[in-house]
């Protein structure tokens, strides 16, 4: 009980007392983290705006407040820069029509817009599936992911884009194994808020 007592809105706490960490930094970021605890090390507790899903945010991530779109509850794209050695960005895109009858078109789509032709594999969950793949173009390493709301309507795009140009790209190539598992660790982290679960998103 007393860690949830503790565990204050970081948007209500003063800036002196933030963690420093660079997410709480950033005034715009800071109102989509729900905690200053760790779900993960390194990551911090998002909810959407929306408040149909939740996810793990990474420490060093902001939210491009210029790229930021919603609208009503119905589709929101949120842009993350990580702000580190790493070079990496994500884009999350929340889609509250999508269905499992729209699946084989809404990956359709997913794929054209980022101009992959492969397949996806398959990672099944209680409540929810995610369809993971990855790609190489240009340079960047893409770890890429489509997560369906398996208790209703609901669907997500997710893209991890790593800077693997010049001297960055020895260590893509040497880290490829971990930087798999921390995109799917990442993607997996995503749930649906249904409407039977009530109000609580912490």
């Amino acid at each position: 009980m007393d860690k949830d007592e503790t565990s204050t809105n970081p948007s209500e706490i003063d800036k002196e007392e933030l963690p420093d960490v660079h997410a709480f930094d950033d005034a715009f970021t800071r109102k989509f983290l729900q905690s200053t605890e760790e779900t993960e090390e390194g990551f911090y507790p998002f909810l959407s705006k929306t408040k149909k899903y939740k996810m793990d945010f990474p420490g060093g991530g902001v939210i491009d407040d210029r790229a930021y779109f919603i609208k009503e509850k119905g589709h929101e794209e949120v842009h993350i820069s990580i702000e580190d050695d790493t070079g990496f960005g994500m884009d999350v895109i929340y889609y509250s029509d999508d269905t499992k009858e729209l699946l084989k078109e809404n990956l359709n789509a997913f794929k054209t817009r980022l101009g992959y032709d492969g397949g996806f594999e398959k990672l099944k969950q209680n409540d929810r599936t995610l369809y993971y793949a990855h790609y190489q173009g240009q340079g960047f390493d893409n770890y890429i992911g489509y997560v369906l709301n398996g208790k209703g309507d609901g669907g997500i795009e997710l893209n991890l884009e790593m800077d693997c140009r010049d001297k960055k790209k020895k260590a893509c190539k040497e880290n490829k194994q971990s930087n798999k598992e921390r995109a799917i660790k990442w993607m997996e982290s995503v749930q649906f808020i249904n409407e039977d679960e009530g109000e609580d998103h912490g």
